[in-house]
């Protein structure tokens, strides 16, 4: 478990959402991630691949079931509210899970997308590599080309004359 300054410190940069009864785990919104069509370097001053803010309210969540620990609460009411917190842990780590992986995912397509290389070497190099994103990118832009693809149009293609 983290300290709580270094978990409120986290927190303070998201926007606290109001009560929803089908979410009722989540205290905070995440912020929005930009379309692929932005380059790379956008995405990742956007915080598009950082890690996941729900493993900072699951942490949250911890620091208030430690909290409710140290009240003086009859056995029973402790439990109830307890088990609601674990509960509400147990969601942010499966939803921080599940946002993980696919922020990994979209990185390292978006890494295959820009430069010339191949998706197993990107995912090996990034297990090894172990700084932040953004010292991976300019890892990456001294070490392997960039990819040339031609602009998508939109439309109907030019008419070729033979």
């Amino acid at each position: 478990m983290h300290s709580r300054e270094t978990v409120t410190k986290k927190l303070k940069k998201l926007k606290p959402l109001k009560y929803s009864q089908f979410r009722w785990w989540r205290t905070y919104q995440v912020p929005s991630t930009l379309p692929k069509s932005i380059h790379i370097e956008k995405r990742i001053q956007n915080g598009d691949f950082e890690p996941s803010p729900y493993f900072w309210m699951a942490q949250e969540a911890l620091w208030e079931k430690h909290d409710l620990d140290q009240l003086n609460l009859e056995p029973f009411q402790r439990a109830k509210r307890g088990s609601l917190l674990l509960a509400k842990y147990e969601r942010l780590m499966h939803d921080f899970e599940v946002d993980d992986t696919e922020r990994l995912d979209s990185f390292i397509d978006a890494i295959y997308d820009y430069f010339e290389v191949d998706k197993q070497d990107v995912e090996d190099e990034i297990k090894m590599f172990g700084k932040s994103i953004l010292s991976y990118y300019n890892h990456a832009c001294k070490k392997y080309t960039v990819r040339r693809v031609a602009p998508k149009r939109r439309g109907r293609p030019k008419k070729i004359t033979i």
